[in-house]
Order: structure tokens, then C-alpha cells, then sequence
């Protein structure tokens, strides 16, 4: 790709990336580099996408930002068993993208996806009984709670969320923690899909959308992927290792710490 091509959208990017890692810059670059737009084509490795249009740097980062799950794909694609939620979401996305007129809601949908597969990993995690600990309270039971009620009935509580642990671990109530939950059992290119989708997913929830986005069917299933190897990756009650990543706030993706990969527990 022209590399005026590639500072425009990395300059883009990180202007409004809530959740960098130092690795980021080095994997975006890459698959930039596997990025083609010419003669109004837009191609990425032997694929070709929408050839009805003239590229330009604003078409490039359309594209770029409605496809993280296809431009950093880690490669390790399998099918997995979703769970009936996710499979409405799924299929769902596909016929949006499929209908080509409503490309910031399928874009949204695409990346509500991988936030949903998050939420149901944690509430696998969870299992069928709930510990609630705080200091200076007695432990409260629960039995068959999913992430959803359980937020709310903190909530309603009033335990509070930053200071309370749940089953041993501190409880991730807002998306930053639960991101950073989640990351710990991913891959460094899947942390990275998540980390950027749910950063474009809440610029789309809350209608700060500065682009025209061009979702393609490929990245669904990437996405699908990527959600299921997490839940794949989760059994109730599994240890999570002690010390969580903090993502850095900011433009510029320095003086965070070295990513751990986590499988069943364990550190590989």
C-alpha cells in the first residue's frame, strides 16, 4: 500500500485507540502492507473487495476499520460451537453486509459480536456457584448467574464493582476491565481485533462515526472465530494469573506492559 496511504490511517487509528499495546503499531503496519487499492480495486492477500469505486485514503480507512478481524487475522481460524445468542448475531451480520446498504449497523453488529463473546466467556468462567467478597463483609452466594445479572445485582446492591472480588478475582465491571480479562487467554493478534473492534464499536454506539465503512462476509467469520477460540479457551472456575495488562490511554502506545498469553491458566 502508498505509504501516505498507511500514516493517514495509522494517524487515524491512534488518534482515538483507547486500548494500545506497544506490540500494535509493528501488526497494523503489516497488514497494511498486504493492503492493495488501485484501478478501483481494494485487494488483501488473493481476495478481491468492492470494485465498483475509485480508492482514496478515506475509502482505504472505511475499509480498514469496518474489517479489523480480516486486516489482523491471526491465521488459526476454526469453527466452533457458539452459543444461540451469538449465532442470531452472527447470522444476523451476514445478512446486513449481504443487503450492502446499512454498512455502520452491520459494522456495529460485526463488533458486537466479540464484545457478546466476551461477556458470555466471563459468565462461563463464573460456573454454577458465585462467591462475593469484599473486605469487612460477610461472603455473599449465588447460584447459576450469568455476567449480565450479576453486574446488576451488584449494582443494585450497591457493593460497588472496583474494590469487590468475585470467585477469588477482582470483578470486571466496566468494559476496560472485562477487556483486560479477556485478553489474558487470547493470542496477540486476537487481543488486538478485540481491543480495536470494541474501540470502533463504541465510536458507532454512541454515533461518532467520521467514516464510510465497508464491511465484507469474510471478516463475520473471522470474528465468529476469534469469539468462539475464547469461549473454547474458558472452563469455570479456571485460575487466572494474578497480574492483569493495563491498557494505556492515548494516542501513543508507550510504557505498557508485555503481553502474556494465557492457556488454561497457564502462561505459555
Amino acid at each position: 500500500m502508498e505509504s501516505a496511504y498507511s500514516h493517514y490511517i495509522m494517524d487515524q487509528v491512534f488518534d482515538f485507540f483507547q486500548y494500545p499495546e506497544n506490540y500494535d503499531r509493528i501488526m497494523i503496519n503489516a497488514a497494511l502492507d498486504k493492503l492493495e487499492c488501485s484501478e478501483g480495486r481494494m485487494i488483501f492477500g488473493n481476495t478481491e473487495f468492492y470494485s465498483h469505486f475509485q480508492c482514496n485514503k478515506d475509502i482505504v480507512l472505511g475499509f480498514f476499520l469496518a474489517n479489523v478481524p480480516l486486516m489482523l487475522d491471526s491465521g488459526n481460524n476454526m469453527e466452533y460451537v457458539l452459543t444461540p445468542k451469538l449465532e442470531k448475531l452472527k447470522k444476523d451480520t451476514y445478512d446486513l453486509i449481504n443487503l450492502g446498504k446499512f454498512n455502520e449497523l452491520a459494522t456495529l453488529d460485526l463488533y458486537l459480536l466479540l464484545e457478546m463473546a466476551m461477556r458470555c466467556a466471563y459468565s462461563k468462567w463464573l460456573g454454577s456457584r458465585i462467591v462475593i467478597s469484599k473486605y469487612g463483609m460477610k461472603d455473599i452466594v449465588l447460584n447459576d448467574y450469568d455476567y449480565r445479572r450479576l453486574k446488576l445485582y451488584i449494582r443494585f446492591n450497591r457493593l460497588g464493582r472496583t474494590n469487590i472480588d468475585v470467585n477469588g478475582e477482582p470483578f470486571p465491571g466496566s468494559e476496560n476491565s472485562l477487556l483486560n480479562w479477556a485478553t489474558k487467554f487470547m493470542d496477540r493478534p486476537t487481543s488486538l481485533i478485540f481491543r480495536l473492534s470494541l474501540n470502533v464499536r463504541n465510536l458507532l454506539a454512541h454515533g461518532e462515526n467520521e467514516w464510510d465503512l465497508y464491511p465484507v462476509s469474510r471478516s463475520v467469520e473471522i470474528a465468529s472465530s476469534a469469539a468462539g477460540k475464547l469461549l473454547h479457551e474458558i472452563q469455570p472456575g479456571m485460575t487466572v494469573n494474578e497480574k492483569s495488562n493495563t491498557f494505556n490511554h492515548g494516542p501513543k502506545n508507550i510504557g505498557t506492559k508485555a503481553h502474556r498469553v494465557y492457556r488454561n491458566g497457564h502462561k505459555n
